[in-house]
Order: structure tokens, then C-alpha cells, then sequence
């Protein structure tokens, strides 16, 4: 991989605010009306304290993957005018099926108290910090580092911190996970995630909270190779940049819908 860091690209797109998480087939079929009990079923969902512990990944995933993953489609389930940063997100959809959306970087899984999990901590610094494909130089290269002081016990995973290179300070907060294990190649992982983007250098800045579901479908392709299919959905959440209104029409629709594919190597 190259070092050079003097070209822009599109914006990078999330990857899941703790590495990457899940897609169930669910989540990809259209929505019918619901019942009472339902809509409150679905508001519960996003209450902390639900779900396991953290996720459980089958044994053949321990050990770090070199991973490539490139962003394919982006949607808008609850119409444009309801999308926060549209003319950004329009911005990256130009990119979508050319080399310079493809993102590459590593993700770790460790063993822990008999189980195998994400290092999240390694895993969203090396997800922030992913080397961007030149179609030019057919190189891969790295922009300056944008996080440091990742702070995360894996003895307590629904919470992660860091600091960005600007000096803001993000919280990571997991608020409901689940998993299913099909068959033995194919595992399937859902988060529900809380971020919250504070500004330590301008005092009275209102911090910038973002909900997201990531959903992702892991299937094992043969030995050493995983590949996989990530659904992130944001929520709106009230704030100063979100009209109330907007809010509770929104509903419990995603504003964007972001489909990434990944290519997974063990190294």
C-alpha cells in the first residue's frame, strides 16, 4: 500500500460505528402497516438492555482479515426531504460502481472468556482509518490519521470512545444486538448503535447524535475467505439540525440506506 495522502475522495462511508455488524432478509422486504403492539414492539427494540451480551462469532473467524469492502447502493426509505446531509450523501452517490469507493482495512477477532468477539477498539480505528483505492496508480493509500485514544474493555462492549483529530470526541454506545448461526458457513449479526459527536473546542455546540442498525450476512466462501453483505440504516434524532416534525413523521423508517459489500482474507 502507498503512503501518499494528497488526493481526495468521496467521503468515506460508515462501515458501523464499532467495525461492522449485520443483514437480516427481514429488514430488506417492505414494510406492512402495523398494530399497536408492533409499533411498540419496535420502540422497545431501541431501549438499552436488549439482546446479548455481545456478539459471538463462529470459531473460524478468530484471527485479522484483510478486508475490501465497496459501498453499492444508497437509499432513501423515508423520501429525500427527510435526510439531514442530503446534498452529501447525493455527493458520495456519484461514486457508487467506480474504484474510488472501495475502502480496504483490517478487522480482528480474539478469543475472550471462551468465545470469539470483534476487537472493536482495533476495529474502528483501522474502519476510520481505511486506505482508499487510486484508479490511477492502481495503489492503495492512506490519508492522516483521523482517530486516536480509542477507549474499550471488551469485559464491557456496548461501550466505545474516541477522539477525532479535530478534537471531537465521539461516544459509541450499543443499545440491542442479536445474531443466528443458519448453517455452519453462513452467520448473521444485527446492532442497534447510538453515536454521539461532541465538540470539545467550541463550548455550547449542541452534540450530534446519530442512530444506526447495522445488519450484516456473513457467509464463508472457503478457507480463509468470507464474504459479506452490510445494511446500515440511519434513524433520524431530535437535535438542533432535525425539525421535530420531520422526527415523528420519520417515524421508525431510516432516512438513508446505505448496501456495502466486503471481501474478507484471513492474513
Amino acid at each position: 500500500m502507498s503512503g501518499k495522502d494528497t488526493r481526495v475522495g468521496p467521503r468515506r462511508s460508515t462501515l458501523g460505528a464499532m467495525g461492522f455488524l449485520a443483514v437480516s432478509t427481514a429488514a430488506m422486504s417492505p414494510r406492512a402497516s402495523k398494530a399497536a403492539p408492533q409499533i411498540i414492539s419496535d420502540a422497545a427494540s431501541m431501549l438499552p438492555g436488549y439482546g446479548m451480551a455481545d456478539l459471538y462469532f463462529p470459531g473460524f473467524f478468530q484471527g485479522t482479515w484483510d478486508c475490501v469492502s465497496e459501498l453499492v447502493d444508497i437509499q432513501f426509505p423515508a423520501g429525500e426531504d427527510m435526510v439531514p446531509n442530503l446534498k452529501q450523501v447525493k455527493s458520495l452517490r456519484r461514486f457508487l460502481g467506480t474504484p474510488s469507493i472501495l475502502l480496504r482495512f483490517n478487522q480482528t477477532f480474539i478469543p475472550f472468556r471462551g468465545r470469539i468477539i470483534a476487537d472493536r477498539g482495533v476495529n474502528t480505528k483501522a474502519a476510520r482509518e481505511a486506505a482508499r483505492f487510486d484508479d490511477e496508480s492502481k495503489e492503495w493509500y492512506y490519508e492522516p490519521s483521523t482517530v486516536r485514544d480509542v477507549r474499550w474493555d471488551p469485559s464491557n462492549p456496548n461501550v466505545l470512545s474516541y477522539m477525532m483529530r479535530e478534537g471531537d470526541k465521539v461516544d459509541v454506545l450499543v443499545t440491542k444486538r442479536g445474531s443466528e448461526n443458519p448453517t455452519p458457513e453462513v452467520f448473521i449479526t444485527s446492532e442497534v448503535v447510538r453515536q454521539t459527536q461532541t465538540s470539545m473546542g467550541e463550548i455550547g455546540l449542541t452534540p450530534v447524535i446519530k442512530q444506526v442498525k447495522d445488519q450484516v450476512k456473513y457467509r464463508r466462501v472457503g478457507s480463509g475467505q468470507i464474504q459479506a453483505i452490510m445494511i446500515s440504516n440511519v434513524y433520524l434524532t431530535p437535535g438542533d439540525d432535525v425539525k421535530l416534525e420531520d422526527f415523528l413523521k420519520a417515524g421508525n423508517k431510516p432516512v438513508t440506506t446505505y448496501r456495502t459489500r466486503i471481501i474478507m482474507t484471513k492474513l
